[in-house]
């Protein structure tokens, strides 16, 4: 299973509702749905009641409405298009599929070794997932999702009197947005969650050496620290910036040559690593650096390919 489909879960698992519907998952997931549900990280929910029309090409969604088959004399779905008229509706177009939180908090936890059970703090948006022993302490770990303005200040509030819990988030983008919001340290599952044989894994060493800098006295800390780090966020910049002119590349001369151009698939945080000289940690330290929004917008186009096909280069005002 590619850790691009994980980063997709928490993409998702970061907007409310946190659901996928029937072309997503096919489009996303293909034969990985299966392995997702198995691990309680999606379950199957109500149907949808509208659906977009697939043939007309404009966009529109219609509302479901279940009519009186004269044949079989049962209920089925159809649609109402301005372009297309009335149209039978597959079942399956219908199906969506939700992010299970505590499904994920559950798998999370046991290849973690975090000690539940999982309590809701803020309903919907912030858990106390339990506790973990980690570099050499027993640390409080909580999780949020779908923080927003309209609900920042009770999920604070909720953290207020755990300063030294570790809060989990879902994509680094939304681990950059906590920025100095609270003392507690601020970790992403897209950069620590991933699969193996079937299985998560959790990168207890990222969170133990990421703990081990907070421990350093403030007098101590290299000087030179923040420009290490933004020569470090320019390298994978750099990388990414070419990974992304050879999927362009790729994707024009698949199209000229079969009519249908291909993505090339994003590369992991293990392979940018490589191709940067630097360990996996760095890269996902840089990738929740306030300061990488560059870095960040190309790791999200690297998996759009129409955006790739619009990409016209780094802007030459980003150089450094």
């Amino acid at each position: 299973m590619s850790p691009e489909l994980l980063s997709r879960i928490w993409q998702r698992l970061d907007s409310e509702p946190p659901l996928f519907f029937a072309d997503e998952v096919g489009r996303h997931f293909g034969d990985g749905l299966a392995g997702l549900i198995e691990l309680g990280l999606l379950s199957e929910t109500a149907p949808s009641s509208c659906v977009p029309c697939w043939d007309c090409g404009r966009g529109f969604v219609s509302r479901v409405e279940f009519l009186l088959h004269r044949r079989t004399g049962t209920r089925r779905p159809y649609i109402n298009c301005p372009e297309c008229g009335v149209k039978e509706v597959s079942p399956d177009r219908l199906k969506r599929w939700m992010v299970d939180a505590a499904g994920c908090l559950a798998a999370i936890s046991e290849a973690a070794g975090i000690r539940g059970p999982a309590s809701e703090v803020v309903a919907g948006c912030l858990w106390r997932v339990g506790r973990a022993v980690w570099g050499q302490r027993l640390r409080e770990v909580y999780f949020a999702r779908y923080v927003h303005e309209g609900n920042r200040t009770g999920v604070v509030e909720g953290l207020a009197t755990h300063p030294k819990a570790i809060l989990l988030v879902t994509t680094n983008e939304s681990a950059a947005r906590w920025d100095s919001t609270t003392p507690n340290l601020v970790l992403a599952l897209e950069g620590i969650v991933g699969i193996a044989d079937g299985r998560p894994t959790f990168d207890t060493s990222f969170i133990e050496s990421r703990l081990a800098e907070l421990d350093v006295p403030t007098a101590r800390r290299p000087t030179r620290r923040r420009a290490d780090r933004a020569a470090k966020i320019e390298a994978l910049v750099a990388a990414l910036v070419d990974h992304l002119r050879a999927t362009r590349d790729h994707a024009f001369a698949t199209r000229d040559q079969t009519g249908s151009p291909e993505l090339l698939p994003r590369p992991s945080q293990q392979d940018l690593a490589r191709l940067a000289g630097m360990s996996k940690s760095d890269v996902s330290r840089c990738l929740a650096d306030e300061s990488a929004r560059e870095l960040r917008l190309y790791w999200d186009i690297a998996l759009d390919l129409n955006q790739i096909m619009d990409w016209r280069g780094r802007p030459r005002t980003k150089k450094r």
